[in-house]
């Protein structure tokens, strides 16, 4: 296929730079014809206190032709003319505790401040420890890492994938099992997403799709979605999921919700093919739990 430009757009950051210029690498080898370029998108500050996408933005404006997204921060709801093409090979997807010594959350010593990136973390982690305190982490790893380094924060809460990406395996310290802290839907997956009428975007995006990666987050964030939005909304859960895909093709999903302090955990299992349903399925399965308390 020759064509004469294909713009990637990516978040401010160095994680989301360096998985842009990982994914340019690997569709300039797949598709030697093409002129790729490479666009960082930075968010305006905050309105109103919303802060727009405008990575997405960028892509229903034609400002770029294909969007490099980490999927644990793509909105569950996506614009009508955005699809989501192709999601490249999963990394880890748990969470990591980076600490100086404790070997698990019940480890850390009493009324311990951790460093959080998202605010659904710090809800997660205060539901198992109310005595824990958070502040969120909104700067660049390095600096997180040296706020632990001088005692400014006891621990981070830090996605592995994270640590992986910007070369600091060392400081995996505890690898969290979703049972002990749920990711956030599609939490180490790497997205590309076009325009749903940018057919020759899509053949290219398409070309680095993992299908069992694919298949793990759309159950996940079916999940979220089936909660989060629409009627039955329940603006104060925060939601958790991690998917898993055999060989064979089996499907089995993890789910666990946070609401006034209680937390619920359910699974599914099924053909990765009904990736969708499953999610709504164990998203009426919560709900059901929830209904009974």
């Amino acid at each position: 296929m020759a064509m004469a430009r294909i713009v990637l757009g990516n978040r401010d950051g160095a994680l989301a730079l360096r998985q842009a210029r990982e994914v340019l690498e690997l569709l300039t080898d797949e598709w030697p014809d093409v002129n790729f370029a490479l666009r960082t998108i930075k968010n305006p500050a905050a309105t109103a206190g919303e802060t727009p996408d405008a990575l997405l933005q960028a892509l229903t404006a034609g400002d770029i032709n294909v969007a490099v997204v980490q999927l644990e921060t793509l909105p569950l709801s996506l614009p009508e003319e955005v699809t989501l093409a192709a999601v490249a090979r999963r990394l880890e997807p748990r969470t990591a505790l980076v600490t100086k010594g404790a070997r698990s959350l019940a480890d850390l010593a009493d009324g311990a401040t951790v460093g959080v990136r998202t605010d659904r973390d710090g809800a997660f982690l205060r539901g198992q420890r109310q005595d824990l305190k958070t502040v969120r982490m909104d700067g660049a790893l390095e600096a997180d890492l040296k706020l632990l380094a001088a005692g400014d924060v006891d621990a981070l809460l830090l996605p592995a994938a994270t640590l992986l990406a910007l070369d600091h395996r060392n400081r995996l310290d505890v690898m969290l099992e979703p049972e002990a802290f749920a990711p956030a839907p599609g939490q180490g997956a790497l997205g590309l997403l076009v325009r749903t009428d940018d057919d020759p975007a899509f053949e290219i995006a398409y070309s680095l799709q993992h299908r069992p990666s694919f298949d793990r987050v759309r159950a996940e964030r079916s999940f979220a979605h089936a909660l989060k939005t629409g009627a039955d909304a329940d603006a104060e859960l925060v939601v958790g999921a991690l998917a898993n895909v055999t060989d064979d093709g089996e499907l089995t999903l993890f789910g666990a919700v946070l609401k006034a302090g209680t937390t619920l955990q359910a699974s599914v299992n099924g053909e990765a093919k009904e990736a969708d349903e499953m999610g709504r399925e164990l998203a009426q399965d919560v709900r059901n739990q929830l209904a009974s308390l």
